[in-house]
C-alpha cells in the first residue's frame, strides 16, 4: 500500500498516518464480514491540535479525525468517518467510527478490530462493537495523510 504522508504528529501521541492506514484496514475487514465486496478504500487522517505545554513544546496528539471513501465491487459508494482516540498496533482502533454504503449506515462502533491481537503492547481481550445503527488529504498544517485506493475483490453484496 502506497502512502502520501505529511509531517508526523508529536512523539508519544497518535500518528495520523498509522491511524488512517489501520482504520482503513480494519473497516475493510468489518465491511467484508458484513458481506460487502470492497473494491477499494482510501483513508486520510488529520491530527487534532493538542496545543503546547507551558514550555512551548507540542503536546502528544490524543485524537485523529479520519475520513475514508471507497467503492464496492458493484460500484456502490463507501464512506467511513470518525474520531480515533486510541490504537493498538495494527489490530484495532478506538473512538467513534461510522461506515456507510450507498448512504445506508452499515455500522457505528467504538472499537474496530480485535484489540487482543495488538502487536504493540495492547492489553486485554477483544471489545465487541457497540451501537450498530440503522475527507481530507494533506492539510495546510501538514498534519493530514492520504492513502490511495487499493484493489481487493471478495464476492459479496
Amino acid at each position: 500500500m502506497a502512502l502520501t504522508g505529511c509531517e508526523p504528529t508529536g512523539a508519544g501521541g497518535l500518528d495520523a498516518i498509522t491511524v488512517a492506514v489501520t482504520t482503513g484496514k480494519r473497516a475493510t475487514d468489518e465491511l467484508k464480514r458484513e458481506g460487502y465486496d470492497v473494491r477499494w478504500i482510501s483513508c486520510a487522517g488529520k491530527a487534532e491540535d493538542a496545543g503546547v505545554t507551558d514550555k512551548g513544546s507540542p503536546r502528544p496528539v490524543s485524537a485523529v479525525g479520519v475520513d475514508c471513501e471507497g467503492r464496492t465491487g458493484g460500484g456502490g459508494k463507501i464512506i467511513i468517518f470518525g474520531r480515533i482516540t486510541g490504537i493498538s498496533g495494527q489490530a484495532c482502533v478506538q473512538g467513534r467510527i461510522t461506515a456507510k454504503v450507498d448512504g445506508r449506515t452499515v455500522f457505528v462502533v467504538s472499537v474496530l478490530g480485535d484489540c487482543s491481537r495488538a502487536s504493540s503492547g495492547g492489553a486485554g481481550g477483544p471489545t465487541p462493537p457497540v451501537g450498530r445503527s440503522g475527507s481530507p488529504s494533506c492539510s495546510p498544517s501538514g498534519r493530514g495523510v492520504s492513502a490511495p485506493p487499493t484493489p481487493s475483490g471478495v464476492p459479496g453484496k
